[in-house]
């Protein structure tokens, strides 16, 4: 994969690009810890208050229902970032759908094109943690042994009454995500969330119960996410009605599942004496943030194991409560 450097405003977009926009981690022009644009997130607003609670309630032990975690790390000025775009929408309508929860986690990929305004700080973080090595890049529940452009493997670009058009192909996704065992009958570990949380600031809480003893130092990660954010995106990809053959802006781009704040990229510990079946863990993280429409906000936690992959998510619509899903 070639390093490109985007070169003006008017967008001469390099079409012999094959994979993905490239970057280097350790570059400076990859976003770094800063805020800009509009976002108003962050990874804090303060803190985690947490603990766990053996004092009662249900006693049983049960499996919980999978889901897997999805992270498209994306930038607006880069070119081929529609790609995974169009991956994350169709797996969603898949059969599996159910079971997956993506998100998109922005990074500035050429900031003196474009200055992407969904960038949070503590974002190097977790493209150190997944091994970025170009853009667009999309994490599967954090496991670095599978390649961030493999998603291209199940959307191939086929002649459509003969013009390109790029696909999702189910049999290639099953072949996908087959090979590399990402959906499992069920979870050892359940999550609970309930928020109250407004426009610019709320509460989170996470309810952990496990079907297992796990006795390992484990993980949290909160996302508040929003859909439906309207910014312009390079676009060299035929999709999204460019038909011209060359590179374009897609000036009303409307970018979904967007990470708006999170408690921590890297998430916040859960002691091991903790993932025991006779305790229910339960911790509140307080968040600041801005978002445009509180109807289009999601809370995603995600829980990590000792080597930071994650072993079960959850969704929750902002300001419900998604109980524990136990497998029957």
């Amino acid at each position: 994969m070639r390093k490109k450097i985007l070169q003006s405003a008017i967008l001469v977009l390099a079409m012999a690009f094959m994979v993905g926009c490239s970057s280097d981690d350790s570059s400076s022009n990859g976003g770094g810890d800063n805020g800009s644009g509009n976002n108003g997130g962050g990874n804090n607003g303060g803190g985690d208050n947490g603990g766990g609670d053996n004092g009662g309630g249900d006693t049983a032990v049960y499996q919980y229902v999978q889901k897997i975690l999805v992270e498209d790390i994306t930038s607006a000025s880069c070119v081929w970032c529609p790609l995974a775009t169009f991956a994350t929408e169709e797996i969603a309508k898949s059969e599996l759908g159910d079971k997956i929860i993506s998100v998109a986690a922005h990074d500035d990929f050429n900031p003196n094109l474009v200055r992407d305004p969904f960038v949070l700080p503590g974002i190097r973080d977790l493209v150190r943690a997944v091994k970025l090595t170009g853009y667009p890049f999309v994490a599967w529940n954090r496991n670095t042994t599978i390649k961030g452009t493999a998603f291209q493997s199940f959307i191939p670009e086929r002649r459509i009454d003969g013009k390109p058009q790029y696909v999702f192909d189910a049999s290639l996704f099953a072949t996908f995500h087959s090979k590399n065992n990402l959906f499992q009958d069920s979870s050892p570990i359940g999550i609970k969330i309930e928020s109250d949380l407004t426009n610019t600031n709320g509460s989170v809480k996470v309810s952990l119960k496990f079907g297992a003893d796990l006795n390992q130092d484990l993980k949290y990660v909160v996302y508040i996410i929003e859909d439906g954010l309207k910014f312009q995106q390079a676009n060299v990809s035929t999709l999204y009605g460019n038909d011209t053959g060359e590179g374009r802006w897609e000036m009303d781009f409307i970018h979904n599942q967007v990470v708006r704040a999170t408690n921590n990229f890297l998430g916040e510990a859960i002691a091991a004496g903790e993932s025991v079946t006779t305790n229910e863990f339960k911790t509140t993280s307080n968040l600041s943030y801005t978002v445009a429409n509180l109807d289009n906000v999601s809370v995603v936690v995600a829980i990590l194991d000792k080597n930071g992959n994650v072993l079960n998510a959850q969704k929750a619509k902002a300001n419900t409560t998604q109980d524990y899903q136990i497998v029957e």
